[in-house]
């Protein structure tokens, strides 16, 4: 919803920030693709804020519950023997959340790994987080 009517706009979602509902959000309206929807904390909203007030509205998220969200995750720790697969297991058989790609590397010992997920919302996104963090070995998880 957008605006003090809380009217339903033609929009769609930032690709420079990837918003999830759960975010909170804002409006930029744009002069062909109607209404971009920004996360608050985006790196480019201080300078749309800045630059055009005058086209900034205020969002909201309705009922997205038949909605998916495509989240980047970079990870990173300490590389052992079956990690790889504790986070999979993790991810689609305890969370139940799809995995639409993955890629690990190691070197020294160390690895780091890009996991694309996709989640209903952040309340989910935060709970997956927290329980990769539980994992032995993961030291660092954190959205893109």
């Amino acid at each position: 919803m957008f605006g003090k009517e809380r009217e339903n706009l033609k929009h769609s979602l930032s690709p420079c920030c990837n918003p999830i509902a759960g975010d909170e959000v804002f409006g930029f309206i744009t002069i062909n693709e109607g209404v971009k929807v920004h996360k608050k904390e985006c790196p480019n909203a201080l300078s749309l804020q800045s630059n055009y007030a005058y086209r900034i509205i205020a969002a909201k998220w309705v009922d997205s519950s038949s909605d998916e969200f495509t989240v980047n995750l970079k990870l990173s720790g300490i590389d052992n023997m079956g990690i790889v697969s504790d986070v999979t297991r993790l991810i689609s058989n305890q969370m139940n959340v799809n995995i639409m790609k993955l890629s690990f590397d190691s070197d020294d010992g160390i690895f780091t790994g890009v996991i694309c997920v996709s989640v209903k919302n952040k309340t989910i996104l935060n709970r997956l987080l927290e329980n990769l963090l539980k994992i032995k070995g993961i030291d660092k998880v954190m959205r893109d």
